[in-house]
């Protein structure tokens, strides 16, 4: 952001697929602004305890504390009047009320960095990013590497056979695709080839 005068807040938006580095970017951010010596919260979904349940922890091992929440009106019940840098991650998670939490403490004069996927699975936007992207002051785009031809990657491809939006995992479950490599129907594939499996192993159960 170019310099802000006066008590004005504003949104930071970092977006990517999963292993771009949205997390590490997100706490780079914090610490700064920690070092700054400004009052900062931090907050995660109470769905992503992947790797710790206090904390933001990136894919390469960074961490920073943060507080438990199911929704954008979690927040807004959380941030302490003083408080002047509030970070959240995974936002995606946090459904709709995501948005106006932000626009709402943006309004009282706070810094709001947040990051999470723009895209789910199939290579959809993933709401509410989109309409959290719309009201942003900055938006930070990073880019994975395809583990698949090393290109740019922008996709993130699951692994596993679940077609359900929300399904939180880290490596064996996902990686980073690039647009060439993306396979948008590959989990609905590998469900319907163990449903196929689960059918044939029931049926040579039943005639022996």
């Amino acid at each position: 952001m170019d310099i802000v005068k006066g008590n004005m807040g504003w949104i930071e938006v970092v977006v990517g697929p999963m292993f771009s580095g949205k997390s590490e970017e997100l706490i780079r951010r914090l610490r700064r602004a920690e070092i700054g010596r400004q009052r900062v919260q931090i907050f995660k979904p109470a769905i992503d305890q992947r790797y710790t349940k206090n904390g933001i922890v990136s894919h390469s091992g960074l961490e920073i504390a943060s507080e438990l929440v199911k929704s954008g009106s979690d927040i807004l019940e959380k941030v302490a009047p003083r408080t002047e840098v509030v970070g959240i991650d995974e936002a995606q998670f946090l459904g709709e009320s995501v948005v106006d939490a932000c626009t709402k403490l943006a309004d009282l004069g706070k810094r709001m960095i947040v990051a999470g996927l723009d895209t789910d699975f199939m290579g959809r936007p993933f709401e509410p990013m989109p309409r959290l992207l719309a009201v942003a002051e900055e938006i930070t785009k990073l880019l994975a590497i395809c583990m698949r031809c090393g290109n740019p990657a922008v996709h993130t491809q699951r692994l596993v056979a679940s077609e359900e939006l929300i399904v939180v995992g880290a490596g064996g479950m996902y990686e980073a695709r690039c647009r060439r490599c993306f396979e948008p129907q590959l989990a609905h594939q590998i469900a319907e080839e163990e449903k196929e499996h689960a059918a044939a192993a029931k049926t040579r159960a039943a005639s022996s």
